[in-house]
């Protein structure tokens, strides 16, 4: 079975140093789950195949009189592929958020549900943004583990905090248009929607040049 973008961000991560498999697991969680979410099950599955391609070790070490730990290490194949797969043309980028999938087909529920859906992405969203300003406060304090690579680290910041800020201005924009809505089924005004479609032609953002539904929908936190 060929490697994933998974497979090459684990490897990414253990290119930096050893981890313990519980390690590797909160390290994925406080950096890729912003652009490469992986589930828990993903997390301790895949090491185990890339150790049987030689691409990674797993050792058992110590951690107290009856206990021991999983210890992950990458090997010179593993630093090689991923060199490798860094040479190459990366994928479309892609965007996976389960409350557009809700919003594409919100005509299936309620006007509720759908309200219910984009407050509590709304309240997930903030929690990551101000997460995010935290690990911001670690770096500026000395921190940041690894602050050789703060070269790299910071164009990656800049992109989550631009993405986290578009999503909290666009849950605003949404939960102002749904609120509009007779039903789910129904929709609002016909020719707002229309006008929504009319201004999306030859404008670079749709939700600061939405007319006056939107003028005052809120930026995000600054």
């Amino acid at each position: 079975m060929p490697l994933t973008t998974t497979s090459y961000a684990i490897l990414g991560l253990l290119d930096l140093r050893d981890w313990t498999a519980y390690d590797l697991t909160q390290q994925a969680r406080r950096s890729l789950t912003f652009v490469w979410p992986m589930s828990e099950s993903q997390l301790y599955a895949e090491p185990k195949r890339l150790q049987q391609e030689g691409l990674l070790t797993i050792t058992d070490t110590s951690a107290g009189p009856r206990r021991t730990r999983q210890l992950l290490s990458i090997t010179d194949s593993g630093r090689k592929a991923l060199r490798g797969w860094l040479a190459t043309e990366p994928s479309a980028p892609r965007v996976q958020m389960e409350v557009l999938v809700r919003v594409l087909f919100a005509t299936a529920g309620s006007k509720e549900e759908l309200l219910s859906a984009l407050e509590s992405t709304r309240v997930r969203t903030q929690e990551a943004y101000d997460h995010g300003l935290s690990l911001l406060a670690d770096y500026q304090s000395g921190g940041n583990p690894f602050p050789e690579r703060l070269h790299a680290n910071v164009i990656w910041i800049v992109f989550v905090r631009d993405l986290l800020l578009l999503t909290l201005n666009w849950l605003s924009f949404a939960r102002k248009q749904v609120e509009q809505w007779t039903d789910s089924s129904l929709g609002g005004n016909p020719e707002q929607a229309r006008r929504l479609v009319d201004l999306m032609v030859g404008t670079t953002s749709l939700l600061s040049t939405a007319g006056d539904a939107e003028a005052d929908c809120p930026r995000g936190p600054t």
